[in-house]
């Protein structure tokens, strides 16, 4: 697929994502995605985010750190 089929595609996609329901942001459809499912809100109504998610990343640097550490120092 080349670029420009690929940016009339996803230009397509929005434009079905707004006309869907026009008064929706996608920035808030996004912070639906990453927001804890069982408590979305603490008690101030602060966003909180996936636990999972945390540990995703966490695991995901924790990884990269180390094969950097392997890669560049160690050689």
């Amino acid at each position: 697929m080349d670029a420009n089929a690929q940016l009339d595609d996803i230009h397509d996609r929005l434009v079905d994502f707004y006309m869907q329901n026009p008064r929706e942001r996608l920035c808030d459809a996004l912070l639906r995605l990453v927001e804890d499912p069982l408590k979305p809100r603490d008690g101030h109504s602060r966003f909180r985010v996936n636990p999972i998610l945390v540990l995703l990343v966490t695991i995901f640097a924790l990884v990269l750190g180390t094969f950097l550490f392997f890669s560049l120092v160690q050689s």
